[in-house]
C-alpha cells in the first residue's frame, strides 16, 4: 500500500508538472503570435496562431487561438479561410460569449467574402442565442447583408426593431423609415436599361441599342461600321471582286452587326449593374450614419 501510494503521488506530481509546462509553452507561444500582429505581420502571426490551436489542450486556449487567427486572416483579405476556419470552433461549449463571437466573426468574414446570404443566415442563429442582447454591430451587419441581397421589405422591418430596441423615440423611427423610403424612391426613378431590349434595338437598328444602353458614342461608332463595311462590299461587288467583296465586305459587316448586339446587351447589363451599386451605396452609408447616431443616443 505504501508503495501504490508513493507511485501514485509521483504520477500526479509528473501529470501536474508535465501539465503546468504546456501551458506555459501555449501561453508563450501565445505571446509570440500577439507580438507579430501587432507589428503587421499577418501572415506570420496567423500561421503563430495555428500552432496554438494545435499545442493548447484547454478549449478555452483554442478557440481564444482561432479568433485571433481570424483578426489576421481579415487583415491579409482571405476571408473565406477565416470562415471555414471558424467552423471547427461551432463545437466550442464554453463561454457563451465566444460561441456568439464565433458567430458573428463567421457572418462577417461570409459578407466580406461576397456571400451574404450565409452571412445573414448565422446572424439569425447570433440574435436566436443571444435574444435581444445583439449589439449595434450585429444589426448593421445584418442591415448591410438584407441590402446586399436587395430584401429592402425585410430592411425596413429591420430599420424599425434596430431604432426602437435603442432608441424609446418611435418618432426617430418614423422619420428613418421616410428617409430610407426616400432613398429607394430616389434610386428606382433612374432610367433602367433592360438588356434584351437593347439587344433587340441593336439587332433592328444598327447602333440604337448601345444608345438605349445610354453610350450614345458606341452606337454612332457601330453603326458606322456597319454602313462603311456594306459601302465596301457593294463597292468591291459592282467592279467585279466579288470574293474579296465577300471577306473584306460582308465578313466585317457580320462582325459589326453581331458584335453590335451582344456590346449593346453588356452596355444595358453594366449600366444596370451600375445603378444597383448606387443604390447600395446610398443604403450602406445610410445604415452606417444609423448606427453612429443611435451610438451617440
Amino acid at each position: 500500500m505504501k508503495w501504490t501510494n508513493g507511485f501514485c503521488l509521483i504520477c500526479i506530481f509528473l501529470c501536474g508538472t508535465l501539465s503546468e509546462g504546456v501551458n506555459a509553452q501555449t501561453e508563450k507561444l501565445m505571446k509570440r503570435a500577439d507580438s507579430l500582429f501587432d507589428s503587421g505581420n499577418y501572415f506570420e502571426a496567423s500561421i503563430a496562431y495555428e500552432r496554438v490551436y494545435f499545442v493548447a489542450e484547454v478549449p478555452l486556449a483554442r478557440i481564444t487561438a482561432n479568433l485571433k487567427k481570424t483578426q489576421a486572416l481579415k487583415q491579409l483579405g482571405e476571408y473565406e479561410k477565416a470562415h471555414g476556419d471558424l467552423r471547427r470552433s461551432l463545437t466550442y461549449r464554453g463561454e457563451d460569449s465566444l460561441r456568439l463571437e464565433v458567430l458573428y466573426e463567421m457572418a462577417i468574414c461570409a459578407y466580406l467574402g461576397g456571400d451574404p446570404d450565409d452571412a445573414y443566415g448565422l446572424l439569425r442563429q447570433f440574435r436566436h442565442l443571444s435574444g435581444e442582447g445583439s449589439g449595434q454591430r450585429v444589426y448593421l451587419l445584418e442591415g448591410l447583408a438584407l441590402a446586399e441581397l436587395m430584401q429592402w421589405d425585410a430592411l425596413s422591418d429591420h430599420l424599425e426593431n434596430w431604432v426602437l430596441n435603442f432608441s424609446d423615440d418611435t418618432g426617430l423611427a418614423d422619420e428613418k423609415l421616410q428617409r430610407f423610403a426616400e432613398i429607394l424612391t430616389e434610386k428606382d426613378q433612374q432610367a433602367r436599361r433592360d438588356p434584351e431590349k437593347a439587344r433587340l434595338w441593336s439587332a433592328l437598328i444598327p447602333g440604337s441599342g448601345q444608345v438605349y444602353a445610354g453610350e450614345a458614342g458606341w452606337g454612332l461608332l457601330n453603326a458606322f461600321s456597319q454602313l462603311a463595311s456594306l459601302g465596301a462590299f457593294s463597292a468591291m461587288a459592282l467592279n467585279g471582286y466579288y470574293v474579296a467583296a465577300v471577306f473584306a465586305g460582308l465578313g466585317p459587316f457580320q462582325s459589326f452587326y453581331f458584335g453590335g448586339i451582344r456590346q449593346a446587351g453588356l452596355m444595358a447589363e453594366a449600366h444596370e449593374k451600375s445603378r444597383r451599386e448606387k443604390t447600395l451605396a446610398a443604403v450602406r452609408e445610410f445604415l452606417f450614419n444609423l448606427e453612429e447616431e443611435l451610438g451617440a443616443e
